[in-house]
């Protein structure tokens, strides 16, 4: 009897939230150029940004001369125009698909600063923030006006980022194939280790599509379903029905 096989995904790699990476910066340069792989001293997943610090960001960062720069994506669940704000001391600056938005990079007591109004399409948009404090106390906070006209901090629900940059199948023989397609074919890789990693850093934003995995003499031997919000760190598993 011919086997039959079935792919299930058991960890999702989108996470809410935007990465956060923390730096040691000095006197001795501008803080713009001190975003240095060197001066790097922490990263992790920050599900808001909203912090008062008046001690070390993370136990890695000195509670002064820091700087951070967050990055992913914020999602629009409805079209329309869009306002943000930040509070920040010291200082900062928000790009919004690149184009820069908000620009209060100066040493400052506590100032909230206005973009100008964004009309924004229903989906993923790619976010960047820059932040610097030089001394004891630091404070950042990014929120937007909505189009229904209600103000508040960037939710956590509002922010995506992926948790790796592959996409890991599990569960098939060495030497299978597997393929995504989305519109057509966009990745591959063969299995080895029984496992394969397709690298998935050409796919910008969670996209809809689907699997199929070869054996060894190239037969078909599954095609999935479509999958929605497919990204990197996404992991599958095979096994038989």
């Amino acid at each position: 009897m011919e086997k039959k096989y079935v792919l299930v995904r058991v960890k999702k790699g989108l996470a809410h939230g935007l990465l956060g990476k923390y730096y040691e910066i000095s006197l001795k340069k501008p803080p713009e150029k001190q975003f240095l792989k060197r001066n790097l001293r922490a990263t992790r997943i920050d599900p808001q940004i909203n912090f008062v610090w008046w001690d070390k960001p993370a136990p890695e960062v000195p509670a002064e001369f820091f700087a951070v720069e967050w990055s992913g994506y914020l999602v629009v669940k409805k079209a329309g125009l869009y306002r943000f704000y930040i509070l920040t001391d010291d200082g900062a600056k928000l790009w919004i698909n690149d184009k820069l938005i908000i620009d209060a990079w100066k040493d400052q007591a506590p100032t909230v600063y206005h973009s100008d109004v964004l009309a924004l399409s229903a989906g993923y948009h790619k976010i960047e923030l820059r932040f610097y404090n030089k001394f004891v106390f630091g404070e950042i906070m990014l929120g937007w006006i909505r189009p229904d006209g209600i103000a508040e901090i960037i939710p956590s629900e509002n922010y995506a980022i992926p948790l790796d940059n592959k996409i890991v199948i599990k569960g098939l023989p060495d030497n299978c194939k597997v393929e995504l397609w989305s519109g057509g074919k966009l990745l591959e890789a063969i299995v080895k280790g029984k496992k394969a990693e397709l690298n998935a850093k050409i796919i910008s934003k969670p996209i809809d599509g689907y699997f199929k995995i070869y054996d060894s003499s190239g037969a078909l031997l599954l095609e999935s379903p479509v999958i929605r919000d497919i990204w990197g760190g996404d992991v599958f598993q095979v096994g038989e029905e």
